[in-house]
């Protein structure tokens, strides 16, 4: 499955991650991926629950076996 970031400027084979996971910033939460020793921020929300809520996504069309998923804008997430 591909994920498509938030911003739409990375494309990662989710095959190949080691890790997706979240990371309190500042203010906000970030979803991050981790390939070897890269690290790729795939979306930023305004809650924990909003992150929670996209891993939830993610392995929903993960086991729905979807091809695709784009990262939702933090006013997309509905908790």
């Amino acid at each position: 499955m591909l994920i498509r970031s938030q911003n739409k400027a990375v494309l990662l084979n989710f095959s190949n991650l080691a890790a997706i996971y979240t990371v309190k910033d500042g203010d906000d939460f970030i979803i991050s991926s981790l390939e070897g020793e890269n690290k790729c921020t795939l979306g930023k929300y305004s809650t924990k629950a909003k992150t929670m809520k996209v891993l939830d996504m993610i392995q929903e069309a993960y086991v729905n076996g979807h091809i695709d998923y784009q990262m939702p804008a933090d006013s997309e997430v509905e908790i």
